[in-house]
């Protein structure tokens, strides 16, 4: 294995410097491109987004000694680096990284009231069904870990699953609420939170 460089004064890692360490680990030893391609092919589209920065973000984490060359083109995972993801990993667990979601549905959601009736149920309609196509997706990638022998990769996609099947849940509910609106006068956040139970 090559000499590793000697760390540079370290900032608090980004979540795509952390992923690409965790991969590192995870599939090393490993090349760059391999953790890239990883990205590239995920079905999270925070992941698939930052794929091009693979290399950028390598780089700098060699810089740090959190990764080391083991050969050309092949890196691996550090102590150094095994001990930043411990970190990430131990409670208590920030409230921003407990309190992120990025549903782009959810986001549009809150101004629906901008489109006359019948575009607010054809949007809600075209999101089910784009989100139980994805729900086929996720389904398979519980196989693929399995295919590959990662068995944390199983567990963690049931995350995805589940927040897919409450998504299209979510948008079930509120299309009949759309459709059939709660009076004005009405405890709209008590009958919500009433329909939230199943």
């Amino acid at each position: 294995m090559k000499k590793k460089p000697s760390p540079k004064t370290q900032r608090n890692l980004s979540t795509i410097e952390l992923s690409v360490l965790g991969l590192a680990w995870l599939r090393g030893p490993c090349t760059i491109y391999a953790i890239m391609k990883e990205l590239s092919t995920s079905g999270s589209s925070y992941y698939k987004s930052r794929a091009g920065t693979a290399y950028s973000v390598a780089k700098r984490l060699l810089s740090f000694g959190l990764l080391a060359e083991t050969s050309e083109n092949t890196i691996q995972i550090t102590e150094a680096g095994v001990t930043a993801i411990q970190a990430w990993l131990a409670p208590p667990i920030p409230l921003p990284d407990i309190a992120h979601s990025a549903d782009l549905i959810r986001l549009r959601f809150f101004f629906v009231g901008i489109v006359p009736m019948a575009d607010r149920l054809a949007f809600i309609d075209s999101s089910i069904e784009g989100l139980t196509e994805f729900l086929k997706k996720c389904k398979s990638l519980l196989k693929d870990n399995e295919d590959i022998g990662d068995y944390f990769g199983v567990l963690a996609t049931m995350s995805t699953v589940l927040e897919t099947e409450a998504r299209i849940a979510w948008l079930r509910i509120v299309r009949d609420l759309v459709e059939n609106p709660m009076a004005p006068d009405a405890p709209w956040a008590e009958i919500a939170l009433e329909k939230c139970k199943f």
